[in-house]
């Protein structure tokens, strides 16, 4: 498959799924390179997905399958940290792992609130497009916490989209400027379906097989 019928195939997904896609200006090079990786990707995480999906049950599956998400991207992507958060129909957080690691209840509805209203995470699900923050401190998207217990300078934010609902953010940073770029983003993209297919799976084993029913 070359690029250009790539771009056609993958043209016909977002409108399917009612995404944007993101606005790269790439070479054929460059995106056969990004189409790539995000097979590798792919790859990766189908295999741990698999392996969960016969050792794991109840509600750990789904913990599980999100932490091994948000390493995998941070690992290819050479990013610094993430996290990522999982929402209802009502916009509810239903699972969540902060880059800050373990805090307090408050302090995390406190932090994905504000995230979501006033930040980058929020833009890219309301535009249900990849939205790159390249410098944070030129960009107005990039919410910075007093007690940040990390640097950032530069952000990726990818939408999770499943069939017209959004069901979730994955959010990635670096301490320098720059960090994220069109390439980066193209492959995450390209990834996006798998990524999303692969977390409603472990939604449903953690709903449904403790009654046997998956």
């Amino acid at each position: 498959m070359n690029a250009k019928t790539s771009n056609i195939q993958d043209q016909s997904t977002y409108q399917r799924l009612n995404v944007s896609p993101f606005d790269g200006r790439l070479d054929e090079p460059t995106l056969l390179k990004a189409a790539q990786s995000a097979l590798q990707l792919q790859s990766a995480l189908l295999k741990n997905s698999i392996s969960y999906a016969q050792s794991v049950s109840g509600r750990l599956i789904l913990k599980t399958t999100l932490k091994n998400t948000l390493e995998t991207l941070v690992s290819t992507t050479d990013a610094a940290e993430g996290s990522i958060f999982l929402i209802d129909e009502d916009g509810v957080i239903q699972e969540s792992i902060l880059a800050r690691g373990p805090v307090t209840r408050d302090l995390k509805d406190t932090v994905i609130t504000k995230v979501l209203d006033d930040g980058l995470a929020g833009w890219a699900l309301r535009h249900r497009q990849i939205g790159i923050i390249y410098d944070a401190m030129m960009d107005d998207r990039w919410v910075q916490f007093p007690d940040q217990p990390y640097d950032a300078r530069s952000a990726i934010a990818v939408p999770l989209i499943y069939g017209i609902d959004a069901i979730g953010i994955i959010t990635l940073t670096h301490a320098e400027p720059n960090h994220f770029d069109d390439a980066i983003a193209t492959m995450i993209q390209y990834s996006t379906e798998s990524i999303t297919a692969i977390i409603v799976n472990a939604q449903l084993h953690a709903e449904y097989r403790p009654f046997g029913l998956v």
